[in-house]
């Protein structure tokens, strides 16, 4: 099933239309492939836009609705270069406008408003030779997905739509994490980290015609977690606050003339841009600012429980947060034209695809059904569970899916999610699919340490690792139980992240479960200093490493590794050799210290793949699969083990 799952990569409406660009990993319309491809759909008619076997993302539509700029990787290999192309809107062949030594950058491309000129972030600089040594002297070296952050550092150019040089705004020589034209066409505004020995990340503007730069705002960079902006018509600028692990985001409207800031959500219900797992290629479920024509409302994403709701936020006078979708399933938006707001659409039994939200009457139209051919019918029924902790503290929200086919209780699989400061909830998940598939019940929980619940449920894991946590999901195992849906003989854990964590704790601290894969795990906080994030270690350890003893101890306490031994039941170690997030050392020391206490483990190692598997080579993504369900019916299919 896997190769024929087509995952929604993103899009742009084209103006004044109906039409929309679409990017999808799907060269035919049916069936899944590792490049991705741009589609149009006009009338209800989808074809491809430029038929070619090279990879393509990210479409920007010009203001007259005649041309889309795009990226287009120049080679097979997944590390080659891209570049900006452009071609008609009625397709046909594209031309490559650039030559970047490095390539481009996945910021852009974004169009004056002229249409006369294409913003992208890139590097002029020849790539790094691979088998020379290089040498590290900054604390933010690398990042997951990346690589050397010196790799793919760029600067913010402009590039003529009609053909010609490249010309380079910004000398800042920094990773770019977004790009957008001021209503003037006078400056851009990108955001940036990674420069020089900086450790903080921050939003600036640059003049086209100058190129001189003023700073925004800026803030600590914590792991890949950043702020996006977006200019409102009156010369202001909208942003959202920096990441600080486990508190609430909020959305600033700032001045850059007299450097006034206000708050325009002081007391949301839920979180910005929370991060909810999901089980498929979710690149275009991103953080973004969409503002309306005439400045009045910003269009984002909150959390609100299980479900992200797509919510305009007033930018002046009264302050007025108004979501526009319901709490049953999960819309993103993706880009606006006029009263028209392109969005993703998922939900626990809805693939991702794209929709058209009217921000006058909240009425939404769907524009594909990449999976509408074939999977129809889900095998599962889904069950809301809600439950008061047992220590009266708060109420926890979790799901459980059961399969249509055979009679409860079933044998259950505790799908844990990372973070731990993100969230389950109304998102299509394909690890979740093919485990109902195959017979299996699947818990899902939003624990103490989630996001969108309020500051005080989100701060309960920081410095104390494995306590409410661990509590929150045995209590989800006995209500699963009690409710007839699980099988109390025949529970499985797994999870990837802080889930692969919390599965290894688990496994070394209670005897509930007949197995557990833990993917991409944290079993070593010492060795996670090591990782691509050490201040996001130290900050969820709360104690500043290497200050003797003491300052250790709370990484030792809270490592899975030190409890080993204990492991009461067979331990999958499913390790991404190419992840930085929680490097395979992590799951080295696990697996050894599992096999020297003489317990049931195996590892299996995917070569060449991040931390987030589901953008993966489809290959592995199958064999990735079929070594879950092995696990999972070695030892929880049997009855007499």
């Amino acid at each position: 099933d896997l190769l024929r799952f087509v995952d929604c990569l993103g899009g742009a409406l084209v103006p004044g239309t109906d039409a929309v660009v679409y990017v999808a990993n799907t060269l035919d319309g049916s069936t899944a492939s590792d490049a991705s491809a741009l589609w149009l759909v006009e009338a209800g008619q989808h074809r491809r836009l430029v038929p070619s076997d090279a990879r393509q993302a990210q479409p920007a539509i010009s203001p007259d609705g005649s041309l889309v700029a795009f990226l287009q990787q120049t080679g097979t290999a997944h590390d080659d270069p891209w570049q900006l192309a452009v071609c008609a809107r009625s397709g046909g062949e594209a031309t490559v406008l650039t030559k970047f030594a490095r390539g481009t950058g996945q910021a852009g491309p974004v169009w004056s408003p002229d249409g006369t000129q294409i913003a992208v972030d890139a590097s002029d600089i020849p790539r790094r030779d691979p088998k020379k040594a290089y040498r590290i002297t900054r604390l933010n070296w690398r990042l997951d997905g990346m690589g050397l952050i010196d790799d793919v550092r760029g600067d913010v150019w402009v590039v003529p739509a009609a053909g010609g040089e490249p010309r380079r705004l910004t000398a800042d020589d920094g990773v770019i994490s977004f790009l957008e034209w001021s209503p003037d066409g006078a400056s851009i505004l990108y955001g940036t980290f990674g420069a020089g020995d900086d450790t903080d990340y921050a939003i600036r503007a640059v003049d086209v015609s100058s190129g001189d730069c003023r700073t925004i705002t800026c803030g600590p960079l914590l792991g890949d977690a950043s702020s996006v902006a977006a200019w409102i018509a009156d010369g202001k600028v909208v942003y959202s606050s920096p990441w600080k692990i486990n508190k609430r985001i909020e959305l600033v409207v700032c001045d850059p003339r007299d450097g006034t800031h206000e708050t325009r959500m002081p007391d949301p219900e839920g979180q910005l841009f929370a991060d909810m797992v999901a089980g498929f290629d979710s690149r275009a479920i991103t953080p973004r600012i969409l503002v309306d024509a005439a400045g009045e409302w910003a269009y984002v994403y909150v959390q609100q429980g299980g479900a992200l709701r797509t919510t305009r936020v007033a930018l002046a006078g009264e302050v007025r947060v108004e979501p526009l979708t319901d709490v049953n399933e999960s819309v993103v938006p993706v880009g606006i034209d006029g009263a028209r707001l392109l969005a993703i659409r998922t939900s626990h039994t809805r693939p991702a695809d794209l929709v058209v939200v009217d921000t006058k009457t909240g009425q939404l139209q769907a524009v594909t059904g990449l999976n509408g051919t074939w999977l129809t019918d889900l095998p599962f029924d889904v069950h809301h569970l809600t439950y008061p902790t047992t220590d009266g503290h708060t109420e926890i929200e979790g799901w459980y899916l059961a399969p249509r086919d055979g009679t409860g209780p079933y044998p259950t699989v505790l799908h844990i999610h990372g973070g731990p400061f993100a969230v389950h909830g109304e998102i299509f998940n394909v690890d979740n699919l093919l485990l109902a598939a195959a017979g299996y019940g699947v818990l899902m929980v939003n624990f103490r340490g989630s996001s969108g619940y309020g500051d005080a449920h989100a701060e309960m894991l920081i410095g104390d690792w494995g306590r409410y946590d661990l509590a929150d999901v045995l209590q989800a195992v006995d209500v699963a139980v009690e409710q007839g849906l699980a099988d109390s003989t025949r529970v499985a854990s797994f999870g990837l992240s802080s889930g692969g964590y919390l599965t290894s704790w688990l496994l070394t601290h209670s005897d509930r479960f007949r197995a557990g894969i833990s993917e991409c795990l944290v079993s070593d906080w010492t060795g996670m200093l090591g990782s691509d994030s050490p201040a996001l270690v130290a900050a969820c350890m709360d104690s500043s490493p290497g200050h003797g003893p003491d300052s250790m101890e709370p990484y030792m306490r809270m490592s899975p590794a030190t409890y080993a031994a204990r492991c009461s039941a067979p331990l999958l170690v499913l390790e991404h050799e190419d992840d930085l997030r929680c490097p395979t050392s992590q799951g080295d020391v696990l697996y050894n210290e599992l096999k020297l206490a003489g317990k049931v483990t195996e590892m299996f190692r995917l070569p060449g793949v991040p931390h987030e598997p589901f953008g993966a080579d489809l290959a592995l993504r199958v064999q990735r699969a079929e070594a879950i369900l092995d696990w999972m019916d070695r030892w929880l299919k049997p009855t007499d083990v």
